[in-house]
């Protein structure tokens, strides 16, 4: 891999600035032979080749090729993050947004809203409607959704396959893996609430509902590069994003339905202590 060139208008460069510009030398070696050797012949001493670093350096930072690897993960990770957060300025509008309407067409709005919360599911009568009537797709909603399957269809996804399958039967990889992708998740979790309009954004239902969306994915992605096609996949993805509402709308409901059995259980068992203990007193 060719070393950066120095300019001289910048000056010499830092021991910090040394030191991260190693560390994203031996993380780029790592993501180019992962995809062009895949993981059993992606040894450290061939990342360090790649990379051009002592063996001293490629240790420092990383001990173990696990660590390599999954911190390579992290990086491309990292990089797709910044490109989410590039696109947020072409993103429509949010729908939810304030807007400044007429005194009639708010009239209009709210007469809508109460409409739809009485009936948005039939035979509920309104009451069922935990959490008000299931947000219709709108177009900020499902570019964002796109946002998040273009993840599943590049670089990153294919190193993270690689990495995903052999840690089946590496126990060093799998735990390091596995920590590294509960932190992506919730990366991605705190992201997705910056793109997504707030009513989407402050959705009761919404942190399952993204769980769901991103299991879909990875299975979607697995299977478009096994059979070397997506256009399936692309239209199972548009069928979500017409879901992905309504799942919020459950997730949200069923939440709260659990929360009252709870709270209607533990009113029970009170009063039958109650109960009990006016007994023992006569």
């Amino acid at each position: 891999m060719p070393e950066a060139k120095l300019d001289p208008a910048r000056g010499p460069r830092t021991q910090q600035q040394r030191r991260e510009e190693t560390r994203r030398a031996l993380l780029d070696a790592a993501v180019e032979s992962l995809i062009e050797v895949g993981f059993a012949r992606t040894t450290t001493l061939e990342v360090q080749r790649r990379a051009d670093v002592s063996r001293g350096a490629l240790l420092h930072h990383f001990p173990s090729k696990a660590e390599l690897l999954v911190a390579a993960v992290d990086h491309l990770a990292e990089m797709r993050a910044k490109e989410m957060k590039a696109f947020a300025s072409q993103l429509p509008p949010d729908p939810s947004a304030t807007e400044r309407v007429e005194p009639g067409e708010r009239a209009e709005q709210a007469e809508r809203a109460e409409r739809a919360e009485r009936t948005w599911r039939p035979g509920s009568g309104g009451d069922a409607a935990v959490g008000g009537p299931p947000l219709g797709s709108d177009a900020r909603t499902d570019a964002v959704l796109g946002l998040l399957w273009q993840c599943f269809s590049g670089t990153f996804f294919k190193v993270s396959m690689e990495l995903r399958t052999a840690a089946r039967t590496d126990p060093e990889l799998r735990r390091v893996l596995t920590v590294a992708e509960r932190s992506l998740r919730d990366k991605i979790l705190a992201q997705s609430r910056t793109l997504f309009g707030r009513a989407v954004a402050e959705h009761p239902g919404l942190e399952r509902a993204l769980d769901l969306t991103l299991q879909l994915m990875i299975g979607a992605a697995m299977t478009s590069v096994l059979h070397g096609e997506t256009s399936r996949a692309d239209v199972l993805i548009d069928d979500w994003k017409a879901l992905f509402p309504l799942v919020m709308a459950n997730v949200a409901q069923g939440a709260a339905a659990g929360a009252a059995g709870a709270a209607g259980a533990g009113d029970a068992s009170s009063a039958g202590t109650d109960r009990k203990k006016l007994k023992g007193k006569r």
